[in-house]
């Protein structure tokens, strides 16, 4: 999984986003999350994939009770994608799961990854991905894509577990 270390060269130590572990454990986050909030952090900006810097509310960080269906849950706001302010990332508090929620009248939630941990190890290997493709013609940037998604299946099969989950479309817009 992603390290601090690796974060940090990548994006930057002021592009790293932490919460103080005493707060963590205040807003419930579970002690698996803990460690990658706390201490490895959360990249601030990521292409569009994923932005700290959301329009309106909630923001990175909030705590929000969500209904999602017929069942309450209680999140961490993460952050969302840059290109739409409907959406926020957020970490289940109960489950541990990272969801894709679609704010509104009545909020839709879908599994983004199994943990916080694998949600940060995708950005940062996001994050990688333009490094790695920046002076790649069109069949290497496809055999690239190709690759991290294998290795991001193998990460964290229940970001691929549909067809039509987030990352299942990421990957199929970035092969298309």
């Amino acid at each position: 999984m992603a390290t601090t270390q690796e974060l940090t060269e990548l994006f930057g130590a002021d592009r790293i986003a932490r919460v103080d572990r005493e707060e963590c454990l205040r807003f419930g986050v579970p002690e698996a999350a803990v460690t990658a909030l706390s201490e490895t952090g959360v990249p601030a900006f990521v292409d569009v994939l994923f932005t700290l810097t959301v329009q309106g509310e909630p923001v990175a960080f909030d705590l929000l009770p969500v209904e999602v269906g017929a069942e309450q849950v209680k999140v961490l706001v993460l952050g969302g994608p840059t290109d739409d302010p409907g959406l926020r990332y957020c970490l289940d508090l109960e489950r541990g799961v990272v969801i894709l929620l679609a704010l509104g009248a009545e909020p839709q939630a879908e599994i983004v990854n199994s943990s916080l941990e694998t949600f940060v190890e995708f950005l940062y290997r996001m994050g990688l991905r333009g490094a790695h493709t920046a002076q790649a013609d069109a069949p290497q940037q496809h055999e690239y894509y190709q690759k991290l998604a294998d290795y991001l299946r193998a990460v964290d099969p229940v970001a691929f577990a549909e067809p039509d989950s987030w990352w299942s479309a990421v990957f199929e817009q970035l092969t298309a």
